[in-house]
């Protein structure tokens, strides 16, 4: 069974902590079962049992598949996945673990790690990133359960790479060109600039990323951001949870990958 040590000296990991709304069960269904996950997280499927296979389905980036390795609804779930990198054959597994405990009010608390739980000594290059992925995915479930619990919902994925830029440069310009650089929390927005159509109230701000509670082109959030992986990444990530919501993600997609390849100077779309 994966379990974090936080006193094993070898692991290498990223840990959060957020408290959300809803009950355990609530909750549980959110972080263990495939719908929930592709609620804040990625399209995924999850064969509900300890020793069940999990998928995760990352966009241009391929999937990863993992087995649960504890299944203890509704407090703790958790997943290795051993073959994250083909080319690293003798790597340790990715472990992940999601804790979650009931508080007062009807919230809960999630407490996640992820990384290496042993041996991740020279493995710490392969955690660059991994800290923002998943504060940025850890808003996404908060706002789900605040807004769509129990919804399923339909993913809108667009990126590209901009070499040879550093994320903050393009980041500043990608939000300048959609008019949210001066962006603050609870701002009512309509997107400039000939962007698809686009409306919505800003619910979280970064130096590079800024986050909508939108209700068009369906009602969902939509995360219009750049990262730094392996480089400057450009993307719109969304989450529609309106009747036909796939439809919408599926018209939008391509709309998203023209604006932003003729208003982000070298975006090459990823594919």
């Amino acid at each position: 069974m994966t379990r974090y040590d936080p006193d094993e000296p070898t692991a290498r990991v990223s840990a959060h902590e957020i408290e959300v709304p809803g009950d355990p069960m609530d909750v549980w269904r959110a972080i263990a079962t495939g719908p929930g996950i592709a609620t804040w997280f990625v399209p995924a499927e999850v064969d509900e049992r300890e020793g069940g296979r999990i998928v995760t389905h990352h966009g241009p980036y391929g999937s990863s598949e993992g087995v649960v390795t504890a299944w203890e609804p509704p407090h703790r779930f958790a997943y290795e996945e051993r073959d994250w990198d083909p080319e690293a054959p003798d790597a340790p597994p990715w472990a992940t673990e999601l804790l979650v405990e009931a508080r007062d009010g009807g919230t809960c608390v999630i407490r996640l790690v992820s990384g290496f739980f042993t041996d991740g000594e020279g493995w710490e290059d392969q955690l660059e990133g991994t800290d923002e992925g998943w504060r940025g995915a850890l808003r996404n479930l908060r706002l789900a359960l605040t807004h769509f619990p129990g919804r399923p919902a339909a993913s809108l994925l667009v990126l590209g790479s901009v070499p040879d830029r550093s994320p903050d440069d393009v980041g500043r310009e990608l939000l300048a060109a959609l008019g949210l650089a001066t962006a603050r929390i609870g701002d009512q927005v309509e997107l400039d600039a000939g962007a698809p159509a686009t409306r919505g109230t800003v619910v979280d701000v970064e130096s590079r990323a800024v986050t909508l509670l939108v209700d068009r082109p369906s009602p969902g959030f939509l995360e219009l951001a750049t990262f730094d992986y392996g480089g400057a990444t450009a993307a719109v990530r969304g989450y529609l949870f309106g009747e036909g919501g796939a439809e919408t993600a599926a018209r939008e997609a391509p709309r998203w990958t023209a604006w932003l390849t003729g208003h982000v100077p070298g975006f090459t779309p990823m594919t």
